[in-house]
C-alpha cells in the first residue's frame, strides 16, 4: 500500500531506499501523483488513475531533475486527459510509433532474437544470416522509411523492386525478414498491422546437383594440392553429409570416435534438437588423426578445424573462408567451376552428394532422412525420391518376373498333364479304346 505525505524536497530526500524491490508514495495535494523509490535510490514521479476500470500509469520523470512543482503540473495535465477517457500512455506510444523507422524495427527484432538465442530457442547462425541479408539488401532500400507509413501498396512496390534486383533466394530471404520485423512490431502494438503479410515468396526449384564418379575423382585429386586442414574438412563434409556450419564448428567434446558418433547440440541444429550423426570409417580415421595432431600441438582450442587467420571472430573455419578462399581454388583446379552461380559446386553440394549416392545405391528414404538429420521424411522425399527410380524399377521388375513365373509354372503344368494323358491313350489297344469311349459317353 502506498504511503501518503505532502511532497517536499526535504521529505523526499529523507526517504530511505528499500533493501530490494521498490516503495511507492503518494502526494497529499494531488493523490494521483506518485513517487517510486527503488533499491538503488532512483526516485521517479508518475501519475496513476483508472480509465474504464483499468489502472493506467504514466511516467513523468525522475527527481530531482524534475522538481515537485513540475511533477504536479504534469500530473494535473495527465489527470485531466484521463478524466476525458484519454490514455496518455497510448498517445505516447502512438507518437513514438509515428517516428519509428524500419531500422528501428530491425534493431528491436535483433534484440528480441538475441534473447531467444540465450534461452536456446534460436541459433546464432540464423541471426548471422539475417543480419547479412539486412545489411546488404534490406537496409540500403528501407532503413529510413517510417514504418507506420508503409501501406500494403508501398510494401508491394518494395517487394517488386527487391524481386527485380535480387536472386530468387535473396528475394525470399528479404521478404521473410521484412515480414518478421513487422510481425514483431505489430505484436508489440508498435504498428497496427503488417503491410507485408500478403506478399508471397517465389517458388524456387530445388537444386539436385551432386557429384558423379568422375567429378568426385577430380575433386579428391584437387584436394591433394591443399593444406591438410582443407583436405580434411572437405572430406568430412562429404563423408558425414552434415551442414557446413556444423562441420566448420565441430568441437572435440561432441565426438565419440570409439563409437563413431558425432553429437550435434540443439543450439547448432536447424531442427533445434540434439542430433546424433553416425560417422563412417573414413571420417573416423580422419578425425582420429586430427585428434592425435591436436594433442601433440597442445592446442587448447575446442574446435576440430581451428582457424589460424587473423581477425577470426569464431576461432574455426567459416563461411567467409570458403567463399573466396580454399573452396574456390579446389573446384577451379578440379575443373568444376562455372560462372553460373545457380549451377556452381558449393560445400553444400557435398551434403547432397552423400544423400544422392545413398539413394542411387538403394538406401531407403527413411535411412537417408535420418542420416541428414531431417525432421520430416517428406523433405527427403521431395529432394531425393527421383534418384530411387532405378531401385524402384528393379523392385517392380522383380515382382513382375515372379508373377510371370507363377503363370508359366501353371501353364506348363497343364500342358504336361495333357501330354501325359495322350501318351497313355496311345498305348491302349483298340478294344480298350472302345470301352473308354463307351464310358465317356
Amino acid at each position: 500500500m502506498s504511503k501518503k505525505f505532502n511532497f517536499t524536497i526535504a521529505a523526499i530526500n529523507k526517504i530511505i531506499p528499500p533493501i530490494s524491490g521498490r516503495d511507492e508514495y503518494r502526494d497529499l495535494k494531488i493523490p494521483e501523483l506518485t513517487l517510486r523509490v527503488t533499491s538503488t535510490g532512483t526516485k521517479t514521479f508518475s501519475v496513476s488513475k483508472k480509465i474504464n476500470g483499468k489502472n493506467v500509469r504514466a511516467t513523468l520523470g525522475q527527481f530531482p531533475a524534475n522538481t515537485i512543482e513540475q511533477a504536479r503540473k504534469k500530473a494535473r495535465e495527465k489527470v485531466s486527459m484521463m478524466e476525458d477517457g484519454i490514455n496518455p500512455t497510448e498517445l505516447k506510444r502512438e507518437a513514438r510509433a509515428k517516428q519509428l523507422t524500419v531500422e528501428d524495427l530491425y534493431l528491436n527484432y535483433e534484440e528480441n532474437f538475441r534473447a531467444k538465442i540465450k534461452v536456446g530457442e534460436r541459433r546464432q547462425k540464423s541471426l548471422d544470416d539475417l543480419s547479412r541479408v539486412w545489411k546488404l539488401h534490406i537496409k540500403p532500400r528501407t532503413s529510413k522509411l517510417i514504418a507506420s507509413e508503409i501501406t500494403s501498396g508501398k510494401a508491394l512496390r518494395i517487394a517488386d523492386n527487391l524481386k527485380a534486383e535480387l536472386t530468387a533466394g535473396l528475394y525470399n530471404n528479404g521478404i521473410s525478414l521484412l515480414k518478421s520485423l513487422f510481425n514483431l512490431a505489430a505484436s508489440h502494438e508498435l504498428i497496427k498491422e503488417n503491410p507485408f503479410s500478403g506478399i508471397s515468396k517465389v517458388t524456387i526449384e530445388a537444386k539436385t546437383r551432386f557429384l558423379n564418379k568422375e567429378e568426385i575423382a577430380a575433386l579428391f585429386n584437387s584436394l591433394t594440392h591443399e593444406k591438410q586442414i582443407y583436405q580434411d574438412v572437405v572430406q568430412i563434409l562429404i563423408y558425414t553429409g552434415q551442414r557446413k556450419g556444423n562441420v566448420y564448428s565441430m568441437e572435440w567434446e561432441e565426438l565419440d570416435l570409439e563409437r563413431g558418433v558425432w553429437t550435434i547440440p540443439h543450439t547448432k541444429t536447424k531442427t533445434k534438437k540434439v542430433y546424433h550423426a553416425q560417422l563412417a570409417t573414413p571420417a573416423v580415421e580422419i578425425l582420429k588423426r586430427r585428434l592425435s595432431e591436436h594433442q601433440d600441438e597442445f592446442d587448447d582450442s575446442p574446435y576440430v578445424f581451428v582457424s589460424k587467420q587473423r581477425g577470426s571472430s569464431t576461432g574455426h573455419l567459416s563461411v567467409k573462408s570458403d567463399n573466396n578462399g580454399y573452396w574456390m581454388r579446389i573446384i577451379k583446379r578440379a575443373g568444376l567451376y562455372t560462372d553460373n552461380a545457380a549451377k556452381r559446386i558449393t560445400p553444400h553440394t557435398m551434403r547432397k552428394t552423400l544423400a544422392s549416392w545413398q539413394a542411387l545405391e538403394g538406401v531407403d528414404l527413411l535411412s537417408i532422412s535420418k542420416s541428414l538429420g531431417h525432421s520430416d521424411i517428406q523433405t527427403t522425399a521431395r529432394a531425393y525420391a527421383h534418384l530411387s527410380g532405378d531401385t524402384v524399377k528393379a523392385g517392380v521388375q522383380k515382382a513382375t518376373d515372379a508373377m510371370q513365373a507363377a503363370v508359366d509354372i501353371s501353364t506348363n503344368s497343364e500342358l504336361s498333364a495333357k501330354a501325359q494323358l495322350l501318351e497313355k491313350i496311345s498305348l491302349l489297344t483298340e478294344y480298350e479304346c472302345m470301352r473308354l469311349l463307351v464310358k465317356i459317353q
